[in-house]
C-alpha cells in the first residue's frame, strides 16, 4: 500500500451542519495508484457521482500534508461493505471509512485495515478570501458534530498553510 495513504488530510470548502456517525470516503481517481490525466479523473468521478448521487453526504478532497497531491473524493453515507464494493467497482486500492470520528483505511481487495486516528483531526477548511487552509476543530454534541470555538463564525481556526 502506498505509504502516502497513511498521511492523508481532507480538504473541505464549507462545514456541514451535521456529520453522519458513519461514512465512507471514496474517489474514482487514479485507479490502483495509476496516475491518470485530470480529464480522465474528472470523467471517472462524474461517473461515480452519478452512481452514488442520492447517498453522497459531502464532496471533499483527499490530500497530501504538503498539499502537493489532491484527489477529488466524496463522503458517502453507506455501510462499510457498500463502500468497499464501490471501491472495488472503481478499481481503487483502498477506501477510508469513518465511524464515530475514527478513521480507518481499508484495502478493497483484502481484509486488511489500518486505524489512522481521529478523522476530524485531519480536516482542513479553505478560507475563501485568503486561499489559506485551516485545521478546524469539531466537538460532538447531541445534535451531532459541530464546530468548536468562537473565532470566524464558530469555527476555531488554529493552523494555516498556503495552498501551492
Amino acid at each position: 500500500m502506498n505509504p502516502e495513504y497513511f498521511k492523508v488530510i481532507f480538504l473541505i470548502l464549507e462545514v456541514p451542519d451535521k456529520w453522519p456517525e458513519n461514512f465512507a470516503i471514496i474517489t474514482a481517481s487514479n485507479p490502483m495508484d495509476e496516475k491518470l490525466s485530470q480529464e480522465e479523473n474528472l470523467w471517472r468521478n462524474k461517473k461515480l457521482l452519478s452512481k452514488i448521487g442520492d447517498n453522497i453526504f459531502f464532496p471533499l478532497s483527499g490530500c497530501s500534508p504538503d498539499f502537493s497531491h489532491q484527489e477529488q473524493s466524496f463522503a458517502l453515507k453507506c455501510s462499510l461493505e457498500e463502500g468497499l464494493e464501490i471501491g472495488k467497482e472503481y478499481n481503487q486500492r483502498a477506501i477510508f471509512y469513518v465511524k464515530n470520528d475514527n478513521l480507518e483505511l481499508l484495502e478493497c481487495k483484502t481484509p486488511i485495515s489500518h486505524q489512522l486516528g481521529k478523522f476530524f483531526e485531519r480536516l482542513f477548511l479553505r478560507d475563501q478570501k485568503s486561499s489559506l487552509w485551516f485545521r478546524i476543530t469539531l466537538q460532538r454534541l447531541e445534535s451531532g458534530w459541530q464546530p468548536r470555538g468562537e473565532a470566524e463564525g464558530g469555527v476555531l481556526l488554529d493552523v494555516g498553510a498556503k495552498l501551492a
